[in-house]
């Protein structure tokens, strides 16, 4: 893959490991230390980068795999109205705003990706976790996924939207609209997790697609090697996730992220 070495594949591929699924915006991170690193933003590096997220969330398929199949198997048995499982309903309900706003801004998208835009999406996505911690429910009044209302798959979905723009993050959104909604938080996670499957897989795909024909023999080694490395890494971190994050405060990640960006500011802008 021109200009990157195995050292550098090896690092991205860390990165995107430990950040796809917290709210710190895995894209944020990417096109941060591509800048870091010098490197040059072409089509490869770009396909490298959305590929390497297909290792991330194979690693969601095989933690939650009996959870997505309990799903399958609910929109099987029941009634695709029966509100007391959630189907696939839910998850088609939640993912549909973003693929629709994805596909019909792909290119306009695509010009976002750039360090003054993550710049200004970190700061908004800091604000948007903190408040979500000072402005939700002292209890929580979900505590089952199979609580959750078709409603709130939608606002989840809705705020998922915000992702879009590079630096908000898209567990971030989702995580802290969840929250607002007096969603427990390790039910906002799961469903943060499950919901992030179609939505990577058809990312990636799509990306494959548009430019599988200027990918050689030699960029497929690379991205092989950042697909494993994603993959463990990220089954370590989602594992480590849950365990902690009914300890977890948003805030965390949120003064993190104001770290990062005075750290841009310092640097870059």
């Amino acid at each position: 893959m021109i200009q990157l070495k195995y050292s550098t594949i090896i690092l991205l591929s860390i990165v995107e490991g430990l950040t796809e699924f917290l709210p710190i915006s895995s894209t944020g991170h990417m096109i941060i230390f591509n800048h870091i690193f010098n490197i040059i933003e072409n089509e490869k590096i770009k396909i490298f980068e959305i590929i390497v997220q297909l290792g991330s969330i194979i690693s969601v398929c095989i933690i939650f795999w009996s959870r997505i199949i309990k799903i399958i198997k609910n929109s099987l048995s029941y009634d695709i109205f029966y509100k007391k499982k959630i189907t696939l309903l839910h998850i088609i309900i939640c993912i549909l705003p973003i693929i629709i706003l994805g596909l019909l801004f792909y290119n306009k998208i695509k010009l976002f990706m750039n360090i003054i835009t993550v710049f200004y999406g970190l700061i908004f996505g800091s604000i948007l976790l903190y408040l979500s911690e000072v402005f939700k429910p002292n209890i929580s009044n979900i505590n089952n996924i199979n609580s959750l209302t078709y409603t709130q798959a939608c606002l989840i979905g809705l705020f998922q939207c915000l992702s879009l723009f590079p630096g908000i993050s898209r567990s971030g959104s989702t995580l802290s609209i969840s929250l607002l909604l007096g969603i427990n938080r390790l039910v906002s996670s799961e469903f943060c997790f499950i919901i992030a499957v179609p939505i990577v897989f058809g990312a990636s795909f799509l990306e494959l697609y548009k430019n599988f024909h200027i990918l050689s023999i030699e960029d497929i080694k690379f991205i092989c090697l950042g697909f494993i490395i994603s993959f463990i890494v990220s089954l370590i971190t989602i594992k480590f996730f849950l365990y902690f994050i009914n300890n977890i405060s948003l805030k965390w990640f949120a003064i993190y992220r104001f770290f990062i960006i005075i750290f841009l500011y310092i640097k870059f802008i």
